[in-house]
């Protein structure tokens, strides 16, 4: 199954940690890196860490129907409940919560409005009723929690991804940059270079938006909590200033949750679900995550088809009908010298009607500053490290190849060039532009950008 998705277009497998133990990231990693392997692309996988878990605790009959209007009570407690109050199993609920919030069970399908709150006893009156399952999930859109977003098994799953080799970890429930920066103190204790995702989907990560942006490698745009934590109407506008934030700061951006909804139980999509797709590659996002479409559909294979070629024609589209980028800014000198070479190099590339845009960099970094800007000519990024090239898979435009590369520009252009003809994607007399560094790719900043003619 995985050769199937990675052949019909997945470029990024993600491991959900809260489906799977410490053995199963490990085989699930090895496996994606046997099959890329084996058809010779570059495949990231991303660790999805759990978080904490706010959850419903368990009832006699599994179950109670709330009825709307009727008063309820909660309490914190891991005692069974025989329907006669709500048990929650997270310790600080009666703490986090406010006096006069709202309480959402289900992914937002019931919804309570605390009335009071008294020596550790919630009451609230439903005002949605429905039927209340054990363990449901439970959010607080009015109230912050506590609760610190890396728990104990995260750390467990982190260190068994780290010894696995993922290339990223997207961490939950983040508030706050100093939870993105934690987390990659953790990673760098472990001379990792592993990558760190920054999951959008609490209210209290859109006040601090900017700060978390700055401190992460990646964005993930979780719908599914976020469009729970903030009114519906909102989430298409948070979304889209979720991406021109990254894209400002050069971070690549994922689009996720419910994208192929419809193909869980249909081999066909419909209409809305490939407008949205659509509308995600308009607005340049770097990455389409599907969860449930792939890892309990029945038809996860014909799920990545569809979306790779909805996908495909918006970006045709947007091909055909854009004009070359042009900057109109003042002299500024702290204005980042990279990107500036990134500007340079895409300006040239557009003005010029180039074939391509050949990057050599070591860590990514410049193919990132590049892709962020959204240049009609494909990107090729030359690395010297394989997980700089399995990490860039998941960036928009970028075709990432791995290659010894000399401090000799010539020499590296003659292999990148026997390269790119030999797989098809340049021929004998197209133009590109070159970025790439006048001293090692391993040191010194980016700091060149020339035309070359492929030969």
């Amino acid at each position: 199954m995985i050769r199937k998705l990675i052949l019909a277009g997945v470029n990024v497998f993600r491991i959900n940690g809260s489906h799977a133990s410490g053995p199963q990231i490990t085989t699930n990693t090895n496996s994606v890196r046997a099959v890329a392997k084996q058809l010779g692309k570059p495949i990231a996988v991303m660790l999805d860490l759990q978080g904490p878990k706010i959850r419903v605790g368990e009832f006699t009959a599994g179950m109670i129907t709330l009825k709307t209007g009727q008063t309820v009570t909660l309490k914190v407690t891991n005692e069974k409940s025989s329907g006669s109050f709500i048990p929650v199993q997270y310790a600080d609920f009666y703490k986090d919560v406010t006096s006069t919030g709202r309480i959402l069970f289900d992914d937002g399908k019931m919804e309570l409005h605390i009335l009071s709150k008294k020596d550790g006893i919630i009451r609230a009156k439903v005002m949605n009723g429905g039927v209340l399952k054990d363990k449901k999930g439970i959010n607080l859109p009015d109230s912050s929690i506590s609760a610190a977003p890396i728990t104990k098994k995260d750390l467990k799953d982190l260190k068994t991804g780290i010894k696995a080799g993922v290339d990223y970890v997207a961490l939950s429930f983040v508030r706050e940059a100093a939870d993105i920066i934690k987390l990659k103190k953790l990673i760098s204790k472990s001379a990792s270079h592993i990558e760190v995702v920054a999951k959008i989907e609490r209210h209290e990560a859109i006040t601090n938006l900017a700060g978390i942006v700055e401190a992460t490698d990646a964005v993930m745009v979780a719908r599914g909590d976020l469009g729970v934590e903030m009114p519906l109407s909102k989430v298409p506008v948070i979304q889209s200033e979720i991406i021109r934030l990254c894209h400002e700061l050069a971070k690549p951006v994922i689009v996720a949750t419910q994208m192929m909804e419809s193909m869980v139980s249909n081999p066909r999509p419909n209409r809305s679900d490939v407008s949205d797709v659509s509308g995600a590659v308009h607005s340049f996002a770097d990455a389409l995550m599907l969860s449930g479409e792939t890892s309990t559909g029945s038809y996860p294979v014909e799920c990545v088809r569809e979306m790779g070629m909805a996908a495909m024609e918006r970006e045709i589209y947007q091909s055909a009908n854009r004009a070359g980028r042009y900057w109109e800014m003042g002299a500024n000198p702290a204005f980042p010298i990279e990107q500036a070479v990134a500007n340079a190099g895409v300006g040239m590339a557009e003005l010029l009607d180039v074939s391509g845009i050949i990057v050599l960099t070591h860590r990514g970094y410049m193919a990132k500053r590049i892709a962020a800007l959204h240049p009609v000519p494909p990107i090729f990024a030359f690395t010297d490290q394989q997980e700089t090239m399995r990490k860039l898979a998941m960036v928009r435009g970028v075709s990432s190849l791995c290659m010894p590369l000399k401090s000799e520009l010539a020499g590296n252009l003659r292999m990148i060039f026997g390269k790119l003809r030999k797989q098809g994607l340049l021929k004998k007399g197209d133009r590109v532009v070159v970025v790439a560094s006048m001293e090692t790719t391993s040191t010194g900043s980016t700091n060149m950008v020339r035309v070359e003619i492929v030969t």
